[in-house]
């Protein structure tokens, strides 16, 4: 298991590729990739706080949940923290 708080920018593609690279014992790769909205077209930016320590332990016990109430085989969680753009 995999968990990343960051500020930077990441290629979901790219992820979700090293991600499933050479595993051939799991049928799926399931991915929720979150976008910042915009639905009334005046949002400047989204500004999403992290807490260091307190961030990665809150999602870690998340993800350990996960894994014991679903049996996966593992997880990657890239959280993303800081000022996020319309659309990012």
């Amino acid at each position: 298991m995999t968990v990343r708080v960051q500020s930077d920018p990441f290629d979901v593609g790219a992820e979700l590729g090293s991600f499933a690279q050479d595993r051939t014992d799991v049928g799926a790769v399931v991915s929720f990739t979150g976008v910042v909205r915009d639905t009334k077209g005046d949002l400047q930016e989204m500004l999403i706080e992290h807490y260091p320590g307190m961030t990665e332990r809150a999602i870690g016990k998340i993800a350990d949940e996960a894994v014991q109430r679903w049996a996966l085989a593992d997880v990657l969680v890239i959280h993303r923290h800081g000022p996020l753009q319309p659309g990012e």
